[in-house]
């Protein structure tokens, strides 16, 4: 089994099945169906609050945890991590707020910290096409500032993405379709 097929297994089963946890780390889901060498981590909006309030660097993901760390950033600074985490780093929207989440501040905030699921889902599908745009190592970013740049090519976030993938980029994308999590 490749880690593109663990990745779409873990979300059937988040798209299937609303009772399923919240939180699914598929590091250790992957990892026990492939091998125990962690090759790649794909990170949904790796949590913080608790992270920072109550654990150690040693339950943080970082550029250590595998040969290639991919992070996509959906509520970064809230519930999320805030600059670069991986090797390669995915700013959505701006990385704070994503479209379609309403109601109050934490509620928001939990939607748009879930969204990162959503819309890896929907790549790795191929429901989507999320064009990553480099961009400076800040995340969340303020409206209009990005600080694109032009020293690395354009890409799609897929499970293809290439492991040789390297800084932050930014995605701006729009996925109103029904995500479990709101």
């Amino acid at each position: 089994m490749s880690p593109a097929d663990c990745h779409i297994r873990v979300f059937d089963t988040i798209n299937t099945d609303p009772r399923t946890s919240y939180h699914i780390v598929c590091l250790f889901v992957c990892r026990r169906i492939l091998s125990s060498a962690v090759i790649f981590i794909s990170g949904l909006d790796p949590a913080r609050p608790l992270v920072n309030s109550y654990g150690s660097k040693l339950f943080r993901l970082g550029r250590d945890d595998a040969h290639v760390v991919q992070v996509i950033h959906s509520n970064a600074g809230f519930l999320g991590e805030m600059g670069l985490v991986g090797h390669a780093d995915f700013c959505l929207n701006g990385g704070r707020l994503q479209p379609g989440c309403k109601g109050h501040t934490m509620r928001i905030a939990r939607c748009s910290h879930f969204k990162s699921c959503c819309y890896y889902a929907a790549s790795v599908r191929r429901q989507m096409r999320l064009v990553a745009v480099p961009c400076d190592t800040s995340c969340p970013k303020e409206p209009g500032r990005w600080g694109l740049q032009s020293d690395r090519r354009s890409m799609l976030l897929t499970e293809d993405t290439p492991s040789t993938s390297r800084g932050m980029y930014c995605i701006k994308a729009n996925y109103e379709a029904d995500c479990p999590f709101d």
